[in-house]
């Protein structure tokens, strides 16, 4: 049989017209195996459901000292019952059936808290639960008043990061690449007894010491250093996973801070974290906490981009009182470059403040009465 050249043309045509027309139900074919398969794959994998659920409190409900937190458990699966529960928090427990009653006062740290719910279930199975919720103070932060009792002289060059006084001798650390330094510093005079400066590659931040050591926090390096007080010779150096801000010295820890809410407990011999608090006020966490200083048993921080001064419980986070230093000195009076309050020291019951690019340093006597 012949077949022409024009009948080929038409075979071909009327193939490609059969095809486009069956391709959409290929494809509607192709789909239905597919997820045909999916739900079997599914029905083969079913998700494992928690016999009980916690119905109380909410997932990050906030609580304010002097509340209670009510637990309550619920039950998803009407084939078992409750035999026992432990509540866990820090280092205490609390057993229970279905329901109990937590004060708040019985919890020391301010902030984010996890607990976690233990329940035995009467078909002999163990249920695990989590549960966050956030404590806040109650009361509102007092603000304590201040007098100037003297001005000392401050290189208005340093960019102030650290400060604390031993012995009659400033310690100063300043910040930026490749201007980062540690100075030894005579107080009344300002004149510059030692200095030791940092590879340009680190950022300096706080300092303090620790049986007749320096610690110096660096900024994005996650890298702290050790030196002698006295030669600034360096002795060690460690390692942190956060950026690196302020640091003082509370009994036989080291505290630092990065820029967040948390403050850091460090043992200055291993380098290891071995507490954490959070810093709040009754409207929630305070961050940008920056250098530190530990005066008459609290923590005295600055607040990086605020003139003020926070006193903060060591024990708890909480932020106590605050002293607004935002007039201690008219900046608009100075042509230079004047930034923002940094720099705590103590010395002999007296405090001494500074800033970043500061021309002067002031010794200042907290006067205390609050605000009513």
């Amino acid at each position: 049989m012949i077949i022409s050249q024009n009948s080929n043309i038409i075979l071909t045509s009327n193939l490609i017209y059969m095809t486009s027309k069956l391709l959409p139900l290929y494809v509607f074919f192709f789909l239905l195996i597919d997820c045909k398969n999916t739900n079997e794959k599914e029905k083969k994998s079913p998700r494992i459901k928690s016999s009980i659920k916690i119905k109380s409190p909410l997932s990050n409900e906030i609580f304010y000292k002097k509340d209670t937190i009510n637990f309550l458990l619920g039950i998803n699966n009407n084939e078992v019952k409750i035999d026992s529960s432990i509540l866990y928090h820090d280092n205490n427990s609390i057993t229970f059936t279905n329901q109990t009653n937590l004060p708040t006062n019985s919890i020391v740290k301010f902030g984010k808290n996890n607990f976690k719910i233990k329940t035995w279930l009467s078909d002999g199975k163990i249920e695990n639960h989590l549960k966050t919720i956030y404590l806040y103070p109650k009361e509102s932060t007092k603000e304590l008043f201040f007098e100037i009792t003297n001005i000392f002289p401050h290189n208005k060059d340093s960019y102030t990061q650290g400060l604390f006084i031993d012995n009659e001798i400033l310690y100063e650390s300043t910040g930026q690449y490749g201007k980062s330094t540690i100075k030894k510093i005579n107080l009344k005079s300002g004149k510059i007894i030692d200095l030791l400066k940092l590879d340009d590659k680190y950022f300096g931040e706080g300092i303090t010491i620790y049986d007749d050591k320096i610690f110096l926090l660096t900024w994005k390096s996650k890298k702290g250093f050790v030196y002698d007080k006295n030669t600034f010779d360096k002795i060690d150096e460690f390692d942190y996973k956060t950026e690196g801000w302020g640091v003082t010295t509370v009994n036989d820890k080291i505290v630092m801070s990065d820029g967040t809410e948390n403050l850091y407990f460090i043992n200055p011999n291993t380098y290891k974290i071995e507490n954490q608090i959070q810093v709040y006020d009754n409207n929630g966490k305070v961050i940008n906490i920056n250098e530190l200083e530990f005066i008459n048993d609290k923590i005295y921080a600055n607040v990086y981009g605020k003139d003020i001064i926070l006193i903060i419980n060591y024990s708890s986070g909480k932020v106590e009182n605050f002293i607004n230093l935002n007039n201690i000195f008219n900046k608009e009076n100075y042509n230079g470059k004047i930034d923002v309050l940094n720099g705590i020291a103590t010395n002999k019951n007296k405090i001494y403040v500074t800033g970043k690019w500061w021309p002067s340093m002031f010794e200042i006597k907290i006067i205390n009465n609050e605000t009513e």
